[in-house]
């Protein structure tokens, strides 16, 4: 019964993305030299003490990403940055059990603290959805070089943990990333922490922090190759393939828990299922009593509570990200919010910005020196009235609409 799914789900799939990606590849490969490229990657900011702060701590108005020739293509960014081995890394698995009975994996980078610092430093780690704590392991050696003592964080069922309850929790719903951020809190009463994410891990970090809002208890936070807005998650020409292999993926992880669900969902119909939406609307349709997918998805836009968000917020993203080629990145954000920050590149890709082989990625050290800044300038006295920002955002909002409507009417 297996194989005869397996074979089922793989088949076709497999062989438009072999083929594809050799028909394809040759030719963006070489296409990408003649597109012109800035080393300096564009920033997006608000002017404030903390904006100045961390423009100088960072450099960021000179730092380079200038990747070698033959690292500057989009797919050998992306592709490159899952096939270059991690460090070997002990991680000291832990499960949390939340109310509904669900339990989640914490993995904690065992044996890689070098630097101490005179506060305890946790740092929250999200990968991809279908990533695990190997897929980070580098950044973890990193941050912990740096201070850090970092976890990883696996959703229900995800990054080879188990499935108690016939339950997947969506990326857009914060409620079990709150039980975790609690529990650290109560193992660590005095720590301070903070949160980096890749990908659709991204989102589940930015669903959490605009819906909890100030009472967020995260003191930084840097999202690596986010995904702005999911309904346009599924992309065409080449870009479809890295949508094949990544549904590939999530239908293998589920169907290690289809015991625990078939009963809720149409796990035939899911695996044959290739089209994004539609495979949502499956998954979730009676985990979350969905009317319409349109507005499940709308529901679980990461960017939804966007205006609650109350903590330093870093995006870095790469305007040739292959993933979600028709992206629209928020850059308004960072027009309104002086808490928000955006490093803009070129190239990268979708969560590689390698600029060495063999090293961590350009964006990784970016991120823990960002984290790192934002609590320094916190250690240092200084005092950020975020409900004061929010409401003068506000009030710029409205006033910016008023002058608007003034225009029209006259």
């Amino acid at each position: 019964m297996f194989f005869a799914v397996y074979s089922g789900i793989t088949s076709i799939p497999i062989i438009v993305a072999i083929f594809g990606t050799i028909i394809v590849s040759g030719f963006i490969y070489v296409s990408s030299f003649l597109k012109p490229s800035s080393t300096i990657p564009k920033l997006y900011f608000k002017e404030s003490a903390l904006a100045s702060h961390l423009l100088k701590r960072c450099r960021l108005m000179n730092r380079k990403f200038d990747p070698p020739w033959y690292l500057r293509n989009e797919h050998v960014q992306t592709i490159v940055s899952y096939l270059i081995p991690k460090i070997s890394k002990e991680f000291d698995r832990e499960y949390l059990q939340i109310k509904d009975r669900g339990v989640v994996a914490l993995d904690w980078a065992l044996h890689v603290s070098v630097y101490k610092r005179k506060r305890c430093t946790v740092l929250i780690i999200l990968p991809g959805l279908t990533a695990s704590a190997y897929d980070v392991s580098n950044m973890c050696s990193l941050a912990a070089h740096k201070g850090f003592r970092p976890v990883v964080f696996n959703p229900r069922g995800f990054g080879n943990s188990v499935l108690t309850t016939a339950k997947i929790l969506s990326t857009g719903d914060p409620y079990d990333m709150r039980e975790v951020v609690k529990y650290i809190h109560g193992r660590f009463p005095k720590a301070l922490v903070s949160m980096v994410g890749y990908g659709t891990g991204c989102s589940i970090m930015l669903s959490y922090l605009g819906e909890f809002g100030s009472s967020a208890n995260i003191c930084a936070s840097a999202c690596i190759s986010a995904c702005f807005d999911s309904p346009e998650r599924i992309s065409k020409g080449i870009q479809g393939i890295y949508d094949i292999f990544y549904m590939l993926k999530l239908k293998f992880i589920l169907n290690a828990h289809s015991k625990t669900f078939s009963k809720i969902v149409n796990f035939h119909e899911l695996l044959n299922c290739w089209s994004y939406k539609r495979f949502e609307e499956i998954l979730y349709s009676k985990l979350y009593n969905i009317s319409s997918v349109d507005d499940f998805i709308e529901r679980n836009n990461p960017l939804r509570d966007a205006d609650e968000i109350a903590v330093p917020l870093l995006f870095i993203n790469s305007l040739d990200d292959p993933f979600y080629s028709k992206m629209k990145i928020p850059y308004e954000l960072c027009k309104y919010y002086p808490h928000i920050l955006m490093v803009s590149t070129n190239k990268g890709g979708h969560c590689g910005f390698i600029d060495k082989l063999w090293d961590v990625s350009w964006a990784e050290t970016l991120a823990l020196d960002y984290l790192d800044s934002v609590l320094d300038f916190t250690n240092k006295g200084h005092r950020i009235n975020y409900e004061y920002y929010i409401q003068s955002v506000n009030l710029i909002q409205i006033d910016s609409i008023l002058e608007r409507t003034l225009e029209i009417t006259h």
